[in-house]
């Protein structure tokens, strides 16, 4: 499967330095549930190197030395709060890496707006059937639609996407300060929503906070910082890279490849 969809991956980096011998040396990745490995066939929960085709474990089979800190479910606030920590494992790791690779945020945005988007789904027991089945009624979109709209409307309006690029900032600075020669690699957030007619109403409100947000991160490339714009690479692919079809806006494991493939791109 993996082979099969080659053809389909551009990679794309804003700052495109090949790494030597392709790959970024000892490695450390950071953040929640895309990190983790969360809705790949394998994964175990609390394991994450359980699931073989995460992206973080995808690059470890091809590059070696390896440690993967990410919990699922975890904001920018919680992963800026670590490194107020007493020093650790991680914090060792984090000293000794020669790339952090960090994906974070996508808790702080996408978290409340799937939540409301299940919920206007939970109140047509029809229709949840219908998107866990994968078959869509065509006569109820316009409906749920709008109870979409307004149910997402109002959790993407909630969300402070500033606070979400600031915490990341932080974060950056105090690995930059423990650890000057590293280069940290920052994934942007892909809209999942856009993978399914169904909750086309949701990509619709998410795209304007998605873009202040992820343009947020870009801004923070810099000498030794490099943007992994997951977001354009999932853009039109939505449907085949993630799980939304059955309502998980995780990655696939075609969305791990790409994750894997556009981070090794350097």
């Amino acid at each position: 499967m993996l082979k099969q969809i080659l053809s389909a991956i551009t990679a794309i980096s804003l700052i495109a330095v090949p790494y030597k011998d392709g790959c970024p040396g000892k490695t450390v990745v950071l953040g929640d549930s895309i990190a983790s490995g969360y809705g790949l066939s394998d994964y175990v929960a609390g394991d994450n190197y359980s699931a073989p085709l995460s992206f973080g474990n995808l690059i470890a089979d091809k590059c070696g030395e390896y440690k993967n800190y990410a919990v699922d479910g975890k904001t920018s606030d919680e992963l800026l709060e670590l490194f107020s920590r007493p020093a650790g494992e991680m914090a060792d790791s984090v000293a000794a890496a020669d790339t952090v690779i960090i994906s974070i945020g996508g808790n702080d945005f996408l978290r409340p707006m799937i939540n409301a988007v299940k919920t206007a789904a939970l109140t047509d027991s029809e229709l949840i059937g219908s998107i866990l089945n994968g078959e869509f009624s065509p006569s109820k979109l316009t409906g749920y639609s709008d109870r979409v709209m307004q149910a997402a409307l109002s959790a993407a309006s909630s969300v402070d996407v500033e606070k979400t690029v600031r915490n990341i900032k932080e974060i950056t600075e105090k690995i930059s300060r423990a650890n000057p020669n590293a280069e940290i690699v920052l994934l942007t957030i892909y809209d999942p929503f856009a993978g399914s007619a169904l909750l086309k109403a949701a990509a619709d409100v998410a795209e304007e906070r998605l873009g202040i947000l992820n343009g947020g991160i870009k801004a923070l490339a810099g000498k030794n910082i490099r943007i992994a714009d997951v977001y354009t690479a999932f853009r039109g692919h939505e449907s085949e890279y993630t799980n939304i079809g059955r309502l998980d806006i995780h990655p696939s494991a075609e969305g791990h490849y790409a994750i894997s493939k556009l981070i090794l791109a350097g």
